[in-house]
């Protein structure tokens, strides 16, 4: 159910009506009028400042002017705060901090007692009142609704405002709802005159923003909201809270295609036409049976109104705020959705018919009334279906589908074809009237909801196809279809049924000659034995796919092929892996192919970061994730896997907060099973900064999904549980989970992942034998731990050649030597140094850790802690910060309690080391060397410090620093 709504944004808005109390208190009278739309959260805004106010020791009073249909009573909101106030505050206590202008009043008020006999006498009364309640603390006096005021409580907020401001302790806030305020409003002749403009200060509150309006929705909701609903709530809802609530909380939206307003909501929209003239309100009803928008050529055309008569009820939409229009735009629009909508609802059906109709027919005739260029089949498409006229309807909604897919716009593509599908057992011939089979049609509706991230859609629009496909279809076409089917379930999680469909696909195409469609099929079949860890099996593959690409002249298909291939040679650390990637992408690009270009971002990205080469990976995956924000792809499965690949190249560089946010904006509000890999990133970084119940949501959140049989997921799975309990102190726990893993993975051909599991249960082991208490029962077991370990990881198994095999190796000795109490600070300091050549800060740090805590050196124990602890507070990683903050304390070092240095340009500690060393003469490669960091992470630094400082080169931060003495 829904719950009450948390207050959402306006932090710019109460951050100055709370400057402005704090100017009351200091004897400054000050004067905010707040401004918005109906619903827009003008009073919820107000209603907060007031709680605040009040808990801050302010008196506050309040009253709201009412909508009326004759004569208004004068001072309506004075009489109710006056009545509020004395029964807050009780009669007794009212009068003696009211004075006797307080009582003075009421007696105005009440009948038969008529002691004022002008508006001076009542302004001067409310005064003299409000400075003996500003004696006591100081006042605030809301007034709501003044659009609605009567002229005498216009005429006393014109004198409060006007009033003198110093020694007055008042704060007069008043709200309105900007629309209302027309012309001929006696409030905008109030806001008009100068002198109160002098005195006074506007707050005009927005709609929220689609992030704003999530967030309201989600505490609205008890819950997270689907993106997909926040999305059309927005677009109805243009941002106005109150719409947007009661548009949620009646599930008005659940049905894309007939979304019906609630009665109540609908009586509030039609309120506004109260008053409109008839050939208003008829142009409105040709508005609305247009769409939102239309054409200003095409409401002449249809509107049957003589020039005059249209001009003039076009004005008074305008004026009405109903219609509006850009700057030389010849688009009218609504104001709001949802006046279209109620305005929509209540046009009799046969009139709808015959607008639908007419403007089809007009469309037809000329192209040049459509709202832009090229959308005339769309909007013909559109009206020849809600006309009812099924034939047309069939036919324009798949040309506009497919001119749609071909300008990429899918989410419209889907809802035309959608309707196509809708309409084919309603029309007689119905592949004649469509120029398509229903086959094919099922192929682009499947395709065109998986590009607008409908992925379940998609396998149902193909299963069905596969269902429907006739005898004597051709072989190619059932491998497509295969094919198809087979990507949409891996995209969906559906790891096995895609392995299999895949296989499938190969099974209908042997034998057939080769072709295009083959070459992909085995590109995909090569694909699958990728993701089940089988790399040469999947090079095997993509080769023969590749060579049948190049035979056939298939360019599209050659690029997957080299993707495919590409990705198995890095996987099996055989050089060329990433210069076919590169080409994969540039194919892509040439043959604007979306879903293999990003595929081979994201697979560029992967055998970069496999090779150690972080940022580029990082960039290359940035770059794609960019691509896929302006073809507004990135919410797809494909955008997705780019996110993760990017997230996780910037986790392994220390840049934890950026890949947080990439995952979250990108990945989280798809379907767990869509987004295995981000979720379980994410969850690594929350381990690793002892985020711990965030960390077991995560975890939890993919324990039901079927895993497959990827090495690259099932071991930072296992991975990252053994760490949590590690983390928990659940050391058993942590090797158990180890142990798990390993038996999984070292069936595979991924031996990173594999040492990544040993590493982990490793030093569970090592903190199992070192740990206070530890008996000799729990050191032989973690002795033979540790020789298992050993034996899985690298004894009996050769391991590939590569820089992160060789440093795991060398992590997995070192804990391997801690298990058995041996001196280990060299190899330790080795490890250090091999993680910062591969620029990972992190596993630097904790190697630095160890290394201290090895070393018989306090002095230089010391300096190592002082530069772990800096390197733990910027990551925020919290549980190694309390191991070395434990481990300074018994070498006599309170790290936590050093001052924390407030660097110049907001530089982090590392950069201010780095400019440090740049200052005294060095480069790139001796900063590194001092610093006992990679070249690249220097770089990277200095690039940062560049920004920051504002210049463009190294000359010119050297000459910024000594000029303004930086390094003091």
């Amino acid at each position: 159910m829904p719950g009450e709504a948390a207050f959402v944004g306006r932090d710019e808005q109460r951050e100055l009506m709370g400057r402005r109390l704090a100017d009351v208190r200091d004897g400054h009278a000050r004067t905010v009028l707040v401004g918005g739309d109906a619903g827009v959260g003008k009073s919820r805004l107000v209603a907060l400042f007031a709680e605040s106010a009040r808990a801050g020791g302010a008196h506050v009073l309040s009253g709201a002017c009412e909508e009326h249909f004759g004569d208004p009573m004068p001072y309506g909101p004075l009489l109710e705060l006056l009545e509020t106030f004395g029964r807050e505050r009780g009669s007794k206590r009212a009068r003696a901090i009211g004075g006797p202008a307080y009582q003075r009043l009421i007696d105005f008020f009440d009948l038969g007692v008529d002691s004022m006999k002008s508006p001076q006498q009542v302004f001067l009364a409310v005064r003299r009142m409000l400075d003996d309640l500003g004696a006591d603390a100081p006042v605030v006096l809301i007034i709501e609704d003044l659009h609605w005021a009567d002229p005498s409580t216009l005429d006393l907020v014109r004198h409060l405002g006007q009033a003198g401001q110093e020694d007055r302790r008042l704060m007069l806030v008043c709200t309105y709802r900007t629309r209302e305020v027309s012309r001929d409003n006696p409030l905008w002749q109030l806001m008009a005159g100068t002198a109160f403009q002098r005195r006074t200060e506007r707050i005009e509150l927005p709609a929220f923003t689609l992030k704003e309006l999530s967030q309201f929705l989600d505490s609205v909701n008890g819950g997270r909201c689907e993106p997909e609903l926040v999305e059309r709530c927005f677009e109805w809802s243009d941002g106005i809270a109150f719409y947007a609530e009661q548009l949620i909380a009646t599930g008005a939206l659940e049905n894309q295609e007939d979304t019906r307003l609630p009665a109540d909501m609908e009586s509030v929209v039609l309120a506004r036409l109260t008053g409109l003239d008839t050939d208003a309100l008829n142009v409105l009803r040709v508005a609305a049976v247009a769409g939102r928008a239309m054409s200003r050529r095409l409401l002449r055309t249809v509107s049957d109104l003589p020039a005059d008569a249209l001009h003039k009820a076009v004005q008074e939409c305008f004026d009405r705020q109903m219609l509006i229009a850009g700057h030389n735009e010849d688009v009218y629009r609504f104001r709001h959705a949802l006046l279209r909508e109620a305005v929509y609802q209540t046009t009799v059906r046969d009139t709808q018919v015959d607008l639908h109709i007419a403007m089809a027919e007009a469309l037809a005739s000329d192209a040049r009334l459509s709202l832009t260029e090229g959308s005339a089949t769309a909007e013909q498409a559109s009206h020849w279906f809600q006309a009812g006229v099924r034939p047309k309807a069939l036919a324009f909604a798949v040309l506009a589908g497919q001119l749609a897919a071909r300008t990429l716009a899918f989410p419209s593509a889907e809802v035309q074809f959608g309707r196509a599908l809708q309409l084919w057992q309603q029309v007689d011939d119905p592949e004649a009237v469509a120029g398509i089979g229903r086959v094919r049609l099922l192929i682009e509706a499947a395709d065109a909801a998986r590009w607008s991230g409908h992925v379940g859609l998609a396998i149902k629009y193909i299963g069905q196809a596969v269902s429907e496909a006739p005898d004597g279809y051709p072989a190619d076409g059932l491998g497509e279809l295969q094919e198809r089917l087979a990507t949409y379930l891996w995209e969906a999680g559906e790891i096995g049924d895609s392995t299999n469909a895949f296989d499938e696909a190969a099974r209908l195409l042997e034998g057939q000659p080769s072709s295009a469609m083959k070459a992909r099929v085995l590109a995909g079949v090569g694909l699958a034995r990728l993701r089940a860890g089988r790399y040469a099996e999947g090079r095997t593959e993509a080769d023969k796919a590749l060579a049948m690409a190049v035979e056939v002249g298939a360019r599209a298909e050659e690029g997957r092929a080299l993707n495919i291939s590409g990705l198995a040679l890095e996987m099996l650390d055989e050089p060329g892996g990433a210069e076919r990637l590169r080409q994969a992408v540039d194919i892509a690009h040439s043959v604007h192919h979306i879903e293999d270009l990003f595929r081979a971002y994201g697979n560029l990205g992967l055998v970069l970061e496999h090779a150690g080469r972080l940022r580029e990976a990082a960039e290359v995956t940035k770059r794609g994730l960019e691509e896929a924000r302006t073809l507004d792809l990135a919410n797809t499965r494909q955008g997705t896997i780019l996110a993760n690949n990017s997230s996780v190249a910037l986790v392994l560089l220390g840049e934890w907060d950026d890949a947080e946010r990439i995952i979250t904006e990108v990945s989280l509000d798809r379907p767990v099973a869509e987004s295995l890999y981000p979720r379980l990133t994410l969850a690594e970084i929350k381990v690793a900064r002892g985020e711990y119940d965030q960390a077991r949501e995560l975890l939890a959140s993919i324990a039901a999904v079927e895993p497959g049989e990827d090495p690259r997921f099932i071991g930072p799975l296992h991975t990252v549980r053994a760490e949590l309990a590690l983390g928990e102190g659940d050391l058993l726990r942590a090797v158990d989970e180890v142990k798990r893993g390993v038996e999984v993975v070292r069936g595979s051909e991924n031996a990173v992942e594999l040492l990544r599991l040993c590493a982990v249960g490793l030093r569970s082991a090592a903190d199992q034998a070192t740990r206070r208490g530890a008996n000799d029962a729990d050191r032989a077991a973690a002795v033979r731990t540790g020789d298992w370990l050993a034996h899985e990881g690298w004894d009996a198994h050769p391991v590939p050649s590569g820089a992160e095999t060789e440093q795991l190796v060398r992590l997995c000795k070192a804990e391997r030597q801690r298990i058995r109490r041996a001196g280990t600070a060299a190899l330790w300091s080795e490890v250090a140094t091999g993680w910062a050549e591969l620029d990972r800060p992190y596993a630097v740090a904790y190697a630095r850790f160890r290394q201290a805590a090895a070393t018989d050196d306090r002095t230089a124990a010391r300096a190592i802690l002082r530069h772990v602890h800096r390197v733990a507070v910027e990551l925020r990683a919290d549980p190694l910060r309390v191991m070395v903050t434990a481990l300074a304390k018994r070498i006599g070092l309170d790290v936590d309690r050093a001052p924390r240095i407030e660097r110049p340009y907001n530089l982090t500690d590392a950069e201010f080391e780095t400019l440090r060393l740049l200052a005294d003469g060095n480069d790139a490669t001796a900063i590194a060397a001092a610093r006992t960091v990679s070249q690249r992470t220097v770089e990277t630094q200095l690039g940062s410090i560049y920004r920051k400082l504002g210049v463009r080169g190294a000359g010119e931060a050297v000459a910024r620093t000594h000029n303004e003495a930086l390094l003091r």
